[in-house]
């Protein structure tokens, strides 16, 4: 009986041991799956261990959905307004904590992970994804706009290749009114001292009659314009857009010139005369769907129509333009406002562009960022 009842402690004993083994083989399986953890995010992607994060923009309070981490494991607010575009590496999903949680502005136990551990620029960040990224926090789908050799318009550039098209003659008034374009509150300083007049005259003749010799019509520009994203088309898988706003335009616009779609850009206007070929932005449907799902998450109400920024790359068409002779009031600027009357042609016609477009990169600001470069929440590109 003895032996036997010792047979049946050590069978216990053995129960045991393997309970034990079993649940300490249980507890590391799910330490790794935790390891392991994945986010699926509102804008449809999936983000793990490992992955790289590319820092956005802060709102004027700072980096609403990121805290930096100390070595004791204490979050603070992240105001630095420097790591704009810097790369963070996501080194872990944690499992769910409510202290930890609720530190970052969720205070209900999500069905799934929300929150990553990243480092980058020598420190650590708790980052809740989803409102980092419909915040532009963090960006998502990342991709700077460029074309080789291409550069950004300006009323100087265009002021350049109107002189070169009609073949206009660089006389003091056109190289003031350059100047002006390029430099235009030190033009107006220099403009009440006739020896700072004469210096800067010297200094922008010899720059424009450089630029005039380098003007190239095979040459591509870049201008950053505004356009209302249509309801995303299904079958053909793009977002039809409306039209084009240029974000850089602060001309007020003559109406006679507006209607025939040409905008002024100060001295001149400019016409895209190959629209037609770019009514609409091919997005592909998993990418459009994170857009649609992004807005959800931020709870963007459905009369805020949203607007893409487009990067849109042209060339001047080498062809002089001839505008309307009919007649309008024009005026000249001076120390008095002096009104005439003129005709479109007369007033406009040496000034006026026309582009063809040879591309264009969409993008999708969730929050009404206007100034500065977009390289996030890229919906897709058109080119002939």
């Amino acid at each position: 009986r003895d032996f036997c009842l010792s047979r049946g402690l050590g069978d216990v004993y053995k129960r045991q041991h393997l309970c034990c083994a079993m649940a300490l083989i249980g507890s590391l399986a799910m330490t790794e799956i935790y390891a392991q953890q994945t986010i699926v995010a509102c804008n449809g992607k999936t983000y793990k261990q490992g992955d790289t994060l590319v820092v956005g923009k802060p709102a004027s309070s700072g980096y609403l959905y990121m805290r930096s981490v100390d070595g004791q494991g204490s979050l603070s607010p992240v105001y630095e307004r420097d790591i704009v575009g810097s790369k963070m590496i996501i080194t872990s999903v944690p499992e769910y904590d409510k202290k930890l949680y609720e530190s970052m502005g969720i205070y209900e136990q999500p069905e799934t992970p929300q929150i990553v551990m990243a480092e980058g620029e020598g420190k650590h960040f708790c980052i809740s994804l989803n409102g980092a990224l419909t915040s532009g926090n963090i960006m998502s789908d990342y991709m700077p706009s460029a074309v080789e050799g291409a550069v950004d318009l300006t009323p100087s550039i265009l002021y350049v290749y109107a002189l070169k098209l009609y073949q206009t003659a660089v006389d003091e008034k056109v190289i003031d009114r350059y100047a002006s374009l390029c430099v235009p509150e030190e033009f107006e300083q220099a403009s009440a001292d006739p020896f700072a007049l004469e210096e800067i005259r010297k200094t922008y003749q010899a720059k424009l009659l450089q630029e005039l010799e380098k003007a190239d019509f095979s040459k591509v520009f870049r201008l950053k314009c505004l356009s209302e994203l249509q309801q995303y088309d299904m079958n053909k898988g793009c977002f039809p857009l409306s039209g084009f706003s240029c974000a850089d335009v602060k001309t007020k616009q003559q109406k006679d010139l507006s209607k025939l779609g040409y905008c002024l850009w100060e001295e001149c206007a400019f016409h895209f005369t190959n629209t037609s070929y770019f009514t609409s932005l091919p997005v592909d449907k998993a990418r459009a769907k994170g857009f649609y799902d992004m807005r959800k998450y931020a709870r963007v109400p459905a009369y805020d129509k949203p607007v893409a920024t487009l990067y849109v790359y042209v060339k001047f068409k080498k062809e002089p333009v001839k505008l309307p002779e009919q007649k309008i009031m024009v005026y000249s600027k001076g120390q008095n406002f002096d009104f005439s009357w003129s005709t479109l042609n007369k007033a406009y016609g040496k000034k006026a562009l026309n582009m063809d477009i040879v591309r264009i990169d969409g993008y999708n600001d969730l929050l009404p960022y206007v100034n500065g470069e977009v390289t996030y929440n890229y919906l897709g590109s058109v080119a002939l």
